[in-house]
């Protein structure tokens, strides 16, 4: 009986030990930085003082938040403001972020497949993906289950031109001009260029915003397919959003997905520098709509249904956007300091924030870039789904051995060897050995 107590006390108090030892892996991660999302986000949404306030509205109490959605985040349309935006609202909300295996993109340019993202048993039941991936709906519809779309685009005319300086296509093709005269050069051409050179982020200096969207560049001087295209965008998106009605967009989106002011509220992401900008004639801007012309008519498309939504939404519309903008020029004032400016070594390309000495704690989650917010929810993933589980295995077995080990020094114990005797059996002698039992 008191070996069966002790192997009892020995249970519990290992049993205690392992729940100790994972309660401390959860609480070490749980206040992290980045991880202080519920108790950062409510004091995100001050009140503005003026009375546009007054028409602010609050649709959690009364419908049920959109959690599932499938943004495709097309290249240089302001998109990664909402990537983030979306990644935070997933992050504050305890979603499953789809993340890529590898990277924080899906590809750039094969067609989007399930297999490309991070899973372990959880195809079908993740709630937001965010990152660059080429649409393809039978494929996403396997990750999420019956999830909303959206997209933003941009004017063709300033998404190439943001394209080609950002990815410095001149300087990957070859063209020997400098300053606004490169993509000027590239545009005497460009389909010399495209057919015929093989450089960095070609995918995206021809039509890239409908080629982001799935249609693929032998098909762009099809009128039929790209027609076809644009009806089917329209059929399957649930909101295409518009870069240069930024925040009306996110007006919109709030109302339609029934979020809070606090879930859209942003700080721009991925500005280019002023010095990395070519200077766009009437002249130029002609040629790229002549060669984008696929993107051109989706751009019109799309930029006459989105004032039909508009007026779908109601009398407030303009107020809501008023109350809106000065809300995040709030947030914005408490958050950054706009007299300096910091410039981390992973891209010199575009203006970083930097935070005032006194910025509220939610500050931090406002300026996380979408890759910082896609390689915590990966690790978060991955922890909860193999690490944390393998190190209760690893727990237990260790457990497992030690008691092992004591019962069987335990049992060992029981016997204390005595005596050796010597017994005549027939013609053999055999040794016996002879054992009392101790008594405890």
């Amino acid at each position: 009986m008191l070996i069966v107590s002790r192997m009892a006390i020995s249970l519990r108090n290992t049993v205690i030990g392992v729940l100790i030892v994972a309660c401390i892996l959860l609480a070490t991660l749980q206040t992290t930085d980045i991880g202080n999302r519920s108790s950062n986000r409510r004091n995100v949404n001050p009140e503005p003082s003026t009375s546009s306030s007054a028409t602010s509205t609050s649709f959690s109490q009364c419908t049920h938040p959109v959690h599932k959605l499938i943004f495709i985040k097309t290249h240089k349309t302001g998109s990664s403001t909402i990537a983030t935006t979306l990644a935070r609202y997933a992050d504050e909300k305890g979603l499953k972020l789809a993340t890529p295996i590898w990277t924080h993109i899906f590809h750039e340019t094969n067609s989007f497949s399930h297999n490309m993202v991070l899973s372990f048993g959880d195809m079908g039941h993740f709630d937001i993906l965010t990152s660059h991936a080429r649409y393809n709906r039978k494929e996403m519809d396997m990750v999420i289950s019956n999830p909303k779309y959206i997209t933003i685009i941009r004017n063709p005319v300033k998404q190439l031109e943001s394209a080609y300086s950002y990815y410095s296509m001149a300087k990957h093709i070859g063209i020997q001009t400098d300053g606004d005269h490169e993509l000027q050069a590239f545009l005497k051409q460009p389909r010399y260029y495209f057919d015929n050179y093989d450089y960095f982020m070609k995918v995206q200096s021809w039509n890239g915003q409908i080629f982001d969207l799935g249609l693929e560049h032998a098909d762009h001087l099809n009128q039929t397919l790209v027609r076809r295209k644009i009806q089917q965008i329209d059929a399957e998106f649930d909101l295409v959003m518009i870069n240069e009605y930024f925040d009306e967009s996110l007006v919109l989106l709030r109302k339609q997905f029934y979020w809070d002011w606090e879930d859209i509220v942003y700080i721009s992401k991925g500005v280019r520098k002023t010095t990395l900008r070519h200077k766009i004639t009437p002249e130029l801007a002609a040629k790229i709509q002549q060669w984008n012309s696929a993107d051109v008519q989706l751009y019109d498309h799309f930029n006459r249904t989105f004032w039909g939504k508009v007026a779908q939404y109601g009398p407030n519309f303009n107020k809501d956007v008023l109350y809106f903008k000065e809300l995040r020029e709030e947030i914005t004032s408490r958050c950054l300091d706009m007299n300096s400016h910091s410039n981390p070594a992973y891209d010199k390309r575009v203006e970083n924030h930097k935070l005032k000495p006194n910025a509220p704690n939610y500050c931090k989650n406002m300026i996380s870039g979408t890759m910082q917010y896609v390689n915590w929810m990966k690790f978060m993933y991955v922890f909860h789904r193999v690490l944390l589980p393998l190190t209760l295995v690893c727990l237990g077995c260790v457990f497992m051995l030690f008691l092992y080990r004591r019962f069987r020094r335990g049992n060992g114990d029981q016997y204390r060897l005595l005596d050796l005797d010597t017994t005549d059996l027939g013609s053999d002698k055999t040794v016996v050995p002879i054992y009392s039992k101790q008594n405890n």
